[in-house]
């Protein structure tokens, strides 16, 4: 997995973290244009690190969520300081920036 898409799956597996896509573009574009959220998204679906919790009506996936496949993989492979000099590296981190390390503390 990237650095990205742990930082994805982090933010999912937070309390009220970032789980929709809508929010999700916006937040990751902001910082990291563009996210490619369809490109990092896959690859965490196929191994099971996330599930689709919501869809729109007409089907396409909305909100997100962990499984405890990505809970065990975050406890093994999640480290908050090269999360955080990853998005320092962003073109406008500071968003983000905030977001992830008010999760982290």
């Amino acid at each position: 997995m990237t650095i990205k898409q742990k930082l994805i799956i982090f933010l999912i597996s937070c309390d009220s973290g970032i789980k929709d896509i809508y929010t999700m573009v916006k937040v990751y574009d902001r910082a990291d244009f563009p996210s490619n959220m369809t490109e990092n998204l896959k690859p965490l679906l196929e191994n099971d690190l996330i599930f689709v919790s919501q869809n729109f009506d007409n089907g396409t996936a909305n909100k997100y969520e962990i499984t405890e496949n990505g809970k065990r993989y975050l406890d093994q492979n999640f480290v908050p300081d090269e999360v955080i000099n990853y998005i320092k590296t962003m073109d406008n981190p500071e968003q983000l920036l905030f977001i992830t390390q008010t999760y982290i503390d």
